[in-house]
């Protein structure tokens, strides 16, 4: 198998820092190394590398960890950084546990503040 490497092994930051956000975006939406490694067809220890910063992640490697972590590749290439305040991260992980009616109703909600919001400030 040809794999075109997204991150360099060894121990330079950039390895580091891609290590760091796949282990991130993986335990933010709750699966282990053994579902990421059944998901990609390799090895457990062949994620903790990759979270460790020791293997390169091959581009179709990283397309397939971007779409189960539910993030854009360019966010674990640090392409584009997302810097979101503490509570609204704090609300999309409760919100990511409830059913899907109840994320119904809250995007409602949602919309119901954000127009009361917007009729205060032209009112």
């Amino acid at each position: 198998m040809v794999r075109t490497p997204v991150g360099f092994a060894g121990s330079s930051p950039e390895a580091a820092e891609l290590g760091k956000r796949l282990k991130e975006a993986r335990e933010y939406v709750g699966i282990t190394q053994e579902e990421a490694a059944a998901h990609l067809g390799v090895r457990r220890s062949a994620i903790s590398e990759m979270e460790a910063g020791k293997r390169g992640v091959g581009a179709l490697e990283m397309k397939s960890l971007a779409a189960l972590y539910e993030r854009p590749t360019s966010w674990f290439t640090g392409e584009i950084e997302q810097q979101v305040a503490e509570d609204v991260a704090f609300l999309a992980r409760t919100v990511s546990e409830l059913s899907e009616n109840d994320r119904g109703e809250l995007a409602s909600f949602a919309e119901f503040l954000r127009s009361r919001s917007k009729v205060t400030k032209n009112g």
